[in-house]
């Protein structure tokens, strides 16, 4: 990862769990691609725009913890 990348993980962590980050920063946390994250869909989407989705930072924190398992896609 780049330092850049590294910065915006590391910000984050500030941020309430009821946030939406884009799949970009989603992808960064869970260490895989867009493609990956949205093909597996581990945690649930939020549509944001007609093009770009979200996750609740929330459910990525609970994921990442192993305390929420994969959604059915």
């Amino acid at each position: 990862m780049t330092p850049e990348q590294i910065e915006k993980i590391n910000r984050t962590a500030a941020l309430p769990d009821d946030c939406i980050i884009d799949d970009q920063l989603s992808a960064l946390m869970l260490d895989m691609s867009i493609w990956t994250l949205r093909r597996n869909n581990p945690v649930p989407a939020v549509q944001l725009s007609a093009r770009k989705r979200g996750r609740r930072l929330g459910d990525l924190r609970k994921r990442i913890r192993g305390e929420l398992a994969p959604s059915a896609a």
